[in-house]
């Protein structure tokens, strides 16, 4: 989810929204992408040449996810878009609140203002960071640091590929993350921190996983010479375990990536970090020239 201030209060309207029969003229699209159908659905009013120009934006951004590895996660997607127009304007976001929902079908719910010019949709994270998610199964929410840390990393990596963040924007914010996650509970490991649930913790979640998916990234292509990545485990694992209907520890996925490659990388790193307290040692490996002229490198073709 987006680190917005006004979430909670979204998040409760948004609950009382879908218990709310909608409205006769509710909106409803389909729309193909990367190997997906996205079931889009407007709960609630909106131009329809601005709900032209949001399906584009989705079907862009769920392109940008199939470049990761060929195609989209998951064969169909809902996606749920809430016009909201009180309070969106105070978080300084296009799209104030985003989650992913997995009961039943795989649903994306957005929360958007409508009167944002749609450049600005495309500048905005929360959109990739919740198709992101779709690349992994459901993760225990013991080890959740993975599934928000994973999606945080890929929200920079995939905004440069697709040249809405130059490089140079990408790498700071992603390096502004990790001082974020660097400061946040320091005495608490990345699973103390999921215990201690996103209220208290939630830099420490997010930025400790980022990093752990960053470490992973690189140890991946510089053992292998380039041959494997981040992006081509989580290709490989769509293959073989993608839509799972089950939830995974985060020890379970970790030793499934690593069944997929090469060498073992993942669960190195969880036993190094995922109980130790403080913060990922990423420095040295975000100074590699590899992470600036491969893995955050604008491209318009699958890896």
């Amino acid at each position: 989810m987006p680190e917005k201030n006004i979430a909670r209060r979204l998040l409760i309207t948004l609950c009382t929204l879908l218990l709310t029969p909608v409205a006769a003229q509710a909106q409803y699209v389909e729309a193909e992408s990367a190997g997906t159908t996205l079931q889009i659905r407007f709960a609630g009013p909106i131009a329809d040449t601005r709900a032209d120009e949001i399906v584009r934006w989705l079907q862009d951004v769920a392109a940008d996810i199939g470049h990761v590895y060929g195609r989209f996660p998951v064969d169909s997607l809902g996606v749920v878009v809430i016009p909201h127009q009180r309070n969106a304007r105070d978080t300084g976001s296009p799209v104030p609140f985003g989650r992913v929902t997995r009961r039943g079908q795989e649903t994306v719910e957005l929360y958007i203002d409508p009167h944002r010019p749609i450049s600005e949709f495309y500048a905005d994270w929360t959109l990739t960071h919740e198709f992101s998610h779709l690349m992994l199964p459901r993760i225990a929410w013991q080890q959740r640091w993975i599934s928000e840390g994973f999606a945080s990393y890929y929200q920079n990596v995939l905004l440069a590929r697709a040249g809405h963040y130059s490089t140079r924007t990408a790498l700071q914010k992603l390096s502004a993350g990790f001082e974020r996650g660097r400061n946040s509970r320091p005495q608490l490991s990345p699973n103390e921190a999921a215990q201690e649930g996103i209220r208290t913790a939630r830099y420490k979640i997010y930025w400790s996983g980022a990093a752990i998916a960053l470490l992973a990234d690189v140890a991946l292509r510089e053992q292998s010479q380039g041959e494997e990545s981040l992006d081509v485990v989580l290709g490989r694992f769509q293959e073989c375990c993608l839509p799972s209907r089950r939830r995974w520890s985060g020890q379970e996925f970790f030793e499934k990536l690593d069944a997929l490659v090469m060498s073992p990388v993942f669960m190195p790193l969880y036993r190094r970090y995922a109980n130790q307290p403080g913060f990922p040692d990423v420095d040295a490996t975000l100074a590699k020239p590899l992470v600036r002229e491969d893995i955050f490198a604008v491209r318009t073709s699958t890896n």
